[in-house]
């Protein structure tokens, strides 16, 4: 049995959701890996809170309004600095806000936390896609993990496919369909709706962020296959090297004249070159697929992912709708995998 540290920035919907799953799985994670997983605090913009552990959160938080109470006392008297040192070791956990332009704050929280032994899990894309190699550098300098499920489709285990299960083989080129929003989209426009009806409903239906204009603009797409390449393939490409175009912009002429001649249209993330030996470049933008191609079906919130190998052929992973829920859980694999020695 081991017991782990959990340091949790930011408190979001993914934020939210990973604080409740961890006490859902707590323990699951006990009995099926021998982890306590134990969430020592939280810290957002207003403050932080600090916790006994998650075993306390379950067995004490008891009526709805005392869990509430728990979490009552926002206090900025902690600073990441100050817990990270009180408790030695164990794993920050990133739910901040992704900025794409400038990495923060993800970037200085993740810094701080390997500088000081610290693993760290984020679902946070920024500052992977704006300071890869020096992230990537801190964590081998320190012999930390630096864990990116909950950034690269949450709940579709794109890295652990990638990394794992192709070990060995030559990864060719790398397509996908990352996000849940836009592929909601333009499934709904394949049903009829128009462009603002079909982001409409994706908002109520809590899969389109309050402000989906990176997810529109194919932004987010094209950071999510940022970081699968450089983990997967050991690149260093930054996001700003990245062509994008998004779905803005997409008439309900244009998915009609797509239909009448039998192609579906989605917003398509991929990583090639064109030989070996040439850099890698991320293009994002919108395909029209025939009725065979594995994607083609991947619809609603849904995700999927190519990976083209040189002796494995081309292997397909699909599934893992848009959910706050999903990328919690993929935040919760992640620091299994860096605990549990059969992983």
């Amino acid at each position: 049995m081991q017991k782990i540290n959990i340091i949790l920035v930011g408190f979001g919907r993914v934020g939210q959701a990973f604080y409740e799953l961890l006490k859902e799985k707590y323990d699951y994670c006990r009995e099926r890996y021998g982890l306590f997983l134990e969430l020592k605090g939280i810290i957002r913009k207003s403050g932080a809170v600090l916790l006994s552990g998650t075993r306390k959160m379950v067995s004490e938080a008891g009526a709805a309004g005392e869990e509430k109470a728990e979490l009552s006392s926002w206090v900025q008297t902690f600073s990441l600095v100050d817990l990270l040192d009180e408790f030695k070791s164990g794993v920050l956990v990133d739910c901040t806000p992704s900025d794409l332009v400038t990495g923060e704050p993800g970037y200085s929280l993740i810094k701080t936390a390997l500088s000081r032994g610290w693993h760290a899990v984020t679902a946070s894309k920024g500052a992977l896609v704006v300071h890869p190699s020096e992230l990537e550098a801190e964590a081998r300098r320190n012999q930390v993990a630096l864990k990116a499920s909950g950034a690269t489709a949450a709940a579709l285990p794109t890295l652990d496919l990638g990394l794992h299960s192709l070990a060995g083989a030559e990864i060719m080129a790398i397509e996908g369909i990352l996000n849940g929003t836009t592929n909601y989209i333009l499934t709904r426009m394949a049903d009829g709706l128009s462009f603002s009806r079909a982001l409409m409903e994706a908002s109520e239906k809590g899969i389109a962020e309050p402000n989906p204009v990176q997810d529109i603009e194919g932004w987010d797409t094209a950071a999510k296959m940022v970081i699968i390449a450089n983990k997967v393939l050991g690149t260093a490409i930054k996001l700003s090297e990245a062509r994008v175009h998004g779905i803005n912009g997409l008439t309900e002429e244009i998915m009609t004249r797509a239909a009448r001649i039998g192609k579906t249209i989605k917003l398509i993330g991929r990583c090639s070159r064109e030989t070996p030996g040439e850099p890698w470049k991320v293009e994002v933008g919108l395909a029209l697929l025939n009725p065979d191609h594995p994607l083609a079906a991947v619809d609603g919130s849904n995700k999927g992912i190519i990976f083209y190998t040189d002796c494995m052929g081309y292997i397909v992973l699909s599934g893992g709708k848009s959910d706050p829920r999903g990328a919690a859980a993929a935040l919760i694999k992640d620091i299994i995998s860096i605990y549990w020695r059969d992983f």
